[in-house]
């Protein structure tokens, strides 16, 4: 199947920032899988938590927080736009194919959220890849213009629960009472790593996740994509001068990021209006999500031995993404079901700095030894296996 596409050069700096993004992205998941869901969001989870937890959890509002799973939906939004190219390059019907290519990944999506993790977002992409399918054939400036009233549309309903938390007082996100005591979260390990009961609370949280598709995640997601679309009809990743307002774009999501996470502390972290702050957040994170990128592009043609890793690492990305629940949810599930719920954000921090080094050790042998990674080729095999050779 390697050769059902014209010769069509890969663009380095994509590989590289979907490399970074596909690392980036564990910062955030880590939590929500070796400890309560609430853990993603609230630093003081388990009592007694210190300055280094909210230290890390500060770096991690500012900095990791909707900026690398922004740049990974900017990145989803240009791969839809390159294999488009390069079906019309055969003469192919591109929406055909690419509907097929989407359908087996809402396939992997729904069997990896129901079965491993409840956090899964493959089958949010598979949605939006196909809304944004309709959208991505309208020129830059629209496809821009259409992005920013989709990502407005999404914000509404977390601005509405912010605002009848705070006018209420009512839990309206269902917030648990914190912290928890020892003796919850000794509860809640047992359920989630000894008992048969982990699958059918797995399935629910996946099921809650999946009722938010229609009221945020695909206005959302699809906006940041179409937005992705654009940047890269637009050359941003091929062109300095095309990057050249991105940085000061990044300096404003910082800006604005940084007064969201002072209105949650100032509504209180553990509450119901702090928690619906995940969408004020949204926007500052694709802001500097674009910032990152610009800072990246330069740097994909490097030659040295840490870019053509992470290139790999990129072009790796979808295995690495089921590896990580694979290898963090069997660690702290079954392997070491005494860590989990029992490990601050500093400490998961450096465990997902040495599996990093792992992924990009292992992407880059696989790369080089065998060329496309194991699930890129499966999904590959799967979509297009009736593609015309021709």
């Amino acid at each position: 199947m390697t050769g059902i596409f014209p010769k069509m050069e890969r663009i380095d700096s994509i590989d590289l920032i979907r490399g970074i993004a596909i690392l980036g992205i564990l910062l955030m998941n880590v939590m929500a899988m070796a400890a309560p869901e609430i853990a993603y969001y609230v630093p003081e989870w388990f009592a007694g938590a210190g300055w280094m937890e909210h230290l890390v959890y500060i770096l991690q509002s500012l900095l990791v927080e909707s900026r690398f799973m922004g740049l990974f939906s900017l990145l989803f939004g240009v791969g839809l736009a390159i294999q488009s190219e390069r079906f019309a390059a055969r003469g192919l019907k591109p929406r055909r194919w690419i509907r097929r290519r989407l359908g087996w990944l809402l396939l992997f999506g729904l069997l990896h959220g129901f079965v491993f993790w409840g956090g899964d977002i493959l089958t949010v992409y598979a949605v939006c890849g196909f809304f944004v399918l309709l959208l991505m054939d309208r020129p830059v400036k629209r496809l821009v213009r259409t992005g920013a009233i989709l990502i407005l549309m999404g914000q509404v309903a977390l601005l509405a629960a912010f605002a009848g938390s705070l006018m209420t007082g009512e839990n309206i996100m269902e917030i648990p009472a914190l912290p928890y005591r020892p003796a919850e979260i000794d509860a809640l390990r047992d359920l989630w790593t000894r008992s048969p009961a982990r699958f059918s609370l797995n399935a629910a949280t996946y099921l809650e996740l999946l009722s938010a598709i229609p009221l945020t995640f695909i206005w959302h997601t699809s906006g940041v994509m179409l937005i992705g679309v654009a940047l890269y009809r637009s050359g941003f990743f091929s062109s300095g001068r095309a990057r050249r307002w991105a940085l000061p774009l990044a300096g404003v999501g910082f800006v604005a990021g940084a007064l969201v996470l002072l209105l949650r502390y100032r509504v209180g972290l553990d509450s119901s209006a702090g928690y619906s702050t995940l969408g004020m957040m949204m926007i500052p994170g694709l802001a500097m999500a674009i910032g990152y990128a610009s800072m990246l592009v330069p740097l994909g043609g490097s030659s040295g031995l840490l870019a053509r890793a992470l290139r790999n690492t990129g072009k790796t990305a979808f295995t690495l993404y089921l590896g990580q629940t694979v290898v963090t949810v069997g660690l702290f599930a079954l392997v070491a079901p005494g860590l989990w719920g029992s490990l601050g954000r500093g400490a998961l921090w450096g465990y997902v700095l040495l599996f990093s080094i792992v992924q990009v050790v292992f992407a880059h042998r696989w790369q080089t030894r065998r060329g496309q990674g194991p699930m890129e080729a499966l999904w590959r095999r799967l979509a297009f296996r009736r593609l015309p050779t021709a």
